[in-house]
């Protein structure tokens, strides 16, 4: 017998290119589909392990405002007053910065504000930390005025909002630093996958935190 060896037909030979192509190309829209997932979830991820690392170092900052071991008495020059906590630094009306003062950076005995303050090398210690929300950068810094001239960038630019709200001891809300015997702290976030912050979208993340001051 003898074989029939002719080819496909032009009719045949299209739909066996229309398989593949359809073929081939649900196996690419899966496979980019699957790669858009993965990095969706690492930035998911990332700006998750940012806001928990941010509560963590900010918590752990306000349990020693007003830490004095030394006992050092305050100084009397306005500028280099010694106090636990400093709402609004900024004066800016938000509540998205602290400044905290504590004799820990490092624990040497010196205390106040400005470094030389009143021309008081002792109380204007520069003993202070402050922690902000730079909206332009979506990041949080901090800025130890005894060590940095400028604030250190404390976390990739995923950060959607940082708010400090204070209580006094019956948990009531405050505005009067030296009522203030609780922080609550809540940081907002969205992954760089997603649509960009600015957009106005709902932040991805949103965690809260609580701190007692441990000289309150």
């Amino acid at each position: 017998m003898v074989k029939d060896t002719r080819g496909f037909t032009l009719v045949e030979f299209l739909i066996a290119m229309a398989i593949t192509a359809a073929v081939l190309g649900g196996t690419v829209a899966l496979a980019s589909q699957i790669q858009r997932s993965y990095s969706t979830q690492l930035d998911d991820t990332t700006a998750e392990e940012e806001v928990r690392f941010a509560l963590d170092w900010i918590s752990q900052a306000l349990r020693n405002a007003g830490t004095n071991p030394y006992g050092i008495s305050v100084s009397t020059c306005a500028s280099a007053a010694f106090s636990a906590i400093t709402l609004d630094p900024d004066g800016d009306g938000d509540d998205d910065d602290v400044q905290i003062h504590a004799d820990i950076n490092p624990p040497d005995g010196l205390l106040g504000g400005q470094p030389g303050a009143c021309g008081d090398p002792v109380n204007g210690a520069g003993e202070d930390v402050t922690i902000a929300y730079d909206p332009d950068e979506l990041v949080i810094t901090r800025q130890d005025n005894n060590a940095d001239d400028d604030p250190v960038t404390m976390t990739e630019p995923v950060i959607g909002g940082l708010t400090f709200t204070y209580l006094n001891s019956a948990r009531v809300a405050t505005t009067d630093p030296d009522l203030v015997a609780y922080v609550q702290v809540a940081i907002t976030a969205r992954s760089q996958a997603r649509t960009s912050i600015q957009a106005g979208e709902a932040a991805a993340y949103a965690l809260t935190t609580e701190v007692r001051l441990r000289t309150r």
